[in-house]
């Protein structure tokens, strides 16, 4: 399956018409990723969420300057399951956590204003890990710092638009 059929079947199953006739009309204009178009292109995020304990893990990223939960750009020809199972070793060293590719819970459109970065889009589709977290490596090439909060605080630490409308649905599950 190619990432714009693996995006398109993740659009049916969303109802919120205005977000998916965006990510239809983004499909359509092609070149997906960031080494295709590095101004607009889609990413996948996953929350890593400890329900027991009703947290989620965030960080203060470093090239951002926001607190966000981790995620990343798709590579060119990477099926998305690969790219979620990437990051996830990439960003907290544990190996592929998904074994098929997991249902999106949320689907955003980030606006990134920035005079330094090239990303001035991304189609952020989101991805709940649960977890307790044991197993975790966290790489600090990425982040200041990284805490589990509850999804109050972590409402409280984030200011970033994308990340608040995962924690509302989160509170919502």
């Amino acid at each position: 399956m190619t990432l714009t059929e693996e995006i398109r079947h993740i659009l049916a199953g969303h109802t919120d018409t205005h977000i998916v006739e965006a990510y239809k009309d983004r499909l359509q204009a092609g070149a997906l990723t960031r080494e295709e178009n590095q101004h607009s292109h889609f990413c996948g995020y996953f929350v890593p969420f400890n329900k027991t304990e009703g947290k989620v893990l965030i960080g203060s990223h470093k090239k951002s300057g926001l607190w966000l939960m981790p995620g990343g750009h798709i590579e060119p020809n990477e099926p998305l399951l690969n790219t979620l199972n990437r990051e996830i070793e990439e960003e907290l060293g544990v190996k592929n956590f998904y074994k098929e590719m997991p249902q999106a819970f949320l689907l955003t459109i980030t606006h990134i204003v920035s005079d330094v970065r090239p990303c001035k889009e991304h189609f952020d589709m989101w991805f709940l890990m649960e977890t307790d977290g044991k197993d975790m490596v966290i790489d600090y090439t990425e982040y200041h710092e990284v805490r589990w909060a509850t999804l109050a605080e972590a409402k409280e630490l984030t200011k970033d638009p994308a990340n608040l409308e995962a924690l509302q649905v989160l509170r919502e599950m």
